[in-house]
């Protein structure tokens, strides 16, 4: 009977867990992809201070979330995740217009893909 409610206790911890970091991922999700909208917004406002300013936001964001996310993600997707968005802020100091969006574009597509690829949604049990 104790291994039967051991292995509850163990299956109720697992789905807590891949529970909370579903609901991790899809709320940073929501927040980076507010903030990538916002960046995009005044980078065409050709404000490149602002748009620094904003990189550098983004970047403490990410790394609030990158513990969660380096749980599921792998290392390759974190570091071209990680070298996309230096490298858009190195061309956003440099006040590069059309690199600088060709590289946050490629950082914005791959954080919209983590809640995605990392969260729990009825459609796929469905």
């Amino acid at each position: 009977m104790k291994v039967l409610w051991a292995a509850i206790a163990i299956f109720v911890a697992f789905c807590i867990v891949i529970g909370v970091h579903s609901y991790v991922m899809g709320t940073m999700g929501k927040v980076m992809n507010e903030k990538n909208q916002e960046v995009v917004n005044v980078a065409f406002a050709d404000d490149w201070q602002r748009v620094a300013k904003l990189l550098d936001d983004i970047e403490e964001e990410w790394d609030k979330y990158r513990i969660w996310a380096a749980l599921t993600i792998s290392t390759d997707d974190i570091e071209q995740l990680e070298i996309s968005l230096s490298q858009a802020k190195a061309f956003a100091r440099l006040e590069q217009k059309s690199d600088f969006f060709g590289e946050f574009i490629m950082f914005s597509k791959l954080v919209e893909h983590i809640p995605h690829r990392e969260g729990f949604h009825i459609e796929e049990i469905l």
